[in-house]
């Protein structure tokens, strides 16, 4: 059955991206429905905790009084420049006004100061940890969006997910065509498309094709490129998508899609999540000791140094050490990613526990440890040596490591590698937009009607990593979602 609609604006996607788009469209008295693949609005959004902005009420609240031009400095330095100079400052120029207007829709805000940052690696930086508006209780935050919306005159259609767009012969984009949960195909004519499908976080394909690897571990909603795949067809260009690698987990921990004020999904219970979280020694898969382990206190370069050895790498730890975790310990925990438990336990038991459930290997020598793991001996053996050596003198000539974190040598045995995966929120990155969130082609110019914001559109990142600012994605879903609905208002006059 072929269900026949039309619009002035159809948009795919009721995350940030896709409910900014409908704010601003629909208050310019235009037509608008939202399709959404699942049973209720938010998408990925709604996992994350977070907005980035400068020069906010909430930050001038609080002392701060950040620059514009500052963020974008810093945020063209991080990307060296590889990101769109004009998409990066429009959005960030466009961000507090867009947070305004969601905190009109019904989403309740608080800052979290530079002081009280979860991001110890971000403490002297008021533009990477000052710039987070927290989102606080989001659900009734996003009922009174969705109600706001539907009170303007959005209609929402849900359980329906895209599957192309629909173009006149000369390449304009009309509408689309969408599939529901009954097996009703929907045909959405409409003036302008907006795709904020969320990227393709769940394609495992696509992840393992832009990121080289199938060992890290995903979470967030299913999103599995539906709309990239669309917007491709029509002739778009994908330019630098990857997945958005936040953290990482002990493997096979429990993952759960709720959230704290606190905490991002992907929460564990297990009290090894205080060794996860401790800069102890990591190897790589061949035994190799491979960055500063105190990345472990910034979410996204600790993400980074897992993701440059394949997304999984291996905490190195001996009887002695987790002897010392069980009764207390003198690494700070890092709250970054999805936090720690405080939970007590004893520690060379739970080692024991991931051993059985093969997320941990366990050798009574480095030897033992090498052939069961299937590390390369010698080269074990002498990140080990050099590691202590650095914890002997409180010097690390390999990685300059601080002197505080290095307190725990690899000496005696029983001896445990416990594996960490890299965890990944979906993907940013996407197609190549111009400024004001229309999609183009090849030749950049604009394929008339269609847009893209959030996880589909390119530009604001590099590619692969993302960078270490507080809410830069969810930032730039919404405000992106923004200014692609005021482009659709002055283009359509």
């Amino acid at each position: 059955m072929v269900v026949e609609l039309n619009t002035d604006v159809v948009i795919a996607g009721a995350g940030g991206t896709g409910l900014s788009a409908a704010n601003a469209v629909v208050s310019n008295g235009l037509k608008t429905i939202v399709i959404e693949k699942l049973p209720q609005i938010g998408g990925n959004t709604k996992i994350s905790s977070g907005f980035f902005a400068v020069d906010t009420k909430e930050q001038r609240a609080e002392g701060l009084h950040l620059s514009t031009e500052e963020a974008i400095r810093q945020l063209n330095e991080y990307n060296h420049y590889l990101n769109n100079g004009p998409l990066t400052r429009r959005i960030v120029e466009n961000a507090k006004p867009t947070l305004e207007s969601i905190e009109e829709l019904g989403m309740e805000i608080k800052l979290n100061p530079t002081s009280q940052t979860t991001q110890f690696a971000h403490l002297d930086n008021p533009y990477a940890g000052g710039s987070y508006h927290m989102y606080q209780n989001k659900d009734a935050s996003y009922d009174r969006i969705q109600k706001s919306l539907e009170d303007k005159g959005v209609e929402f259609i849900f359980n329906t997910t895209m599957t192309k767009l629909i173009q006149a012969p000369d390449g304009q984009v009309q509408g689309l065509i969408a599939k529901n949960d009954q097996g009703e195909t929907l045909q959405i004519k409409a003036k302008a498309v907006v795709v904020a499908t969320g990227g393709f976080g769940a394609n495992e394909e696509w992840i393992e094709k832009v990121m080289h690897t199938n060992r890290m571990r995903s979470l967030g909603v299913p999103s599995k490129g539906e709309g990239m795949a669309a917007m491709f067809k029509a002739g778009g260009t994908m330019i630098d998508a990857h997945a958005l690698i936040h953290a990482a987990q002990l493997a096979k921990s429990k993952v759960t899609q709720k959230t704290s004020s606190k905490h991002l999904a992907g929460f564990s219970d297990n009290p090894l999540t205080r060794v996860l979280l401790t800069p102890l020694m990591w190897i790589d898969p061949e035994g190799r000791r491979f960055t500063n382990e105190d990345t472990v206190y910034d979410t996204v370069l600790w993400a980074n140094a897992g993701y440059n050895v394949g997304g999984m790498y291996y905490i190195l730890v001996d009887t002695k050490t987790l002897n010392e975790y069980t009764t207390g310990h003198e690494l700070k925990v890092s709250k970054a990613g999805p936090g720690a438990t405080d939970a007590k336990g004893d520690f060379v038991a739970l080692a024991e526990q991931s051993v059985q459930e093969e997320t941990a290997f366990k050798g009574e020598t480095l030897a033992d440890l090498a052939q069961n793991a299937g590390f390369n001996y010698q080269e074990l053996k002498e990140s080990v040596e050099r590691y202590n050596e650095a914890v002997r003198t409180q010097n690390d000539t390999e990685f300059a490591k601080p002197q505080a974190s290095l307190k725990y040598p690899v000496e005696e045995g029983p001896f445990y590698a416990i594996k960490a995966q890299v965890a990944f929120l979906g993907t940013v990155g996407g197609m190549r937009v111009d400024d004001h969130l229309r999609v183009l082609n090849k030749d950049f110019k604009p394929i008339k009607g269609l847009y893209a914001g959030g996880a589909n559109a390119g530009g604001y990142y590099e590619g692969q990593s993302y960078p270490a600012y507080e809410g830069l994605a969810s930032g730039f879903s919404w405000t992106s979602g923004r200014l692609a609905g005021l482009a659709i208002v002055e283009d359509l006059k």
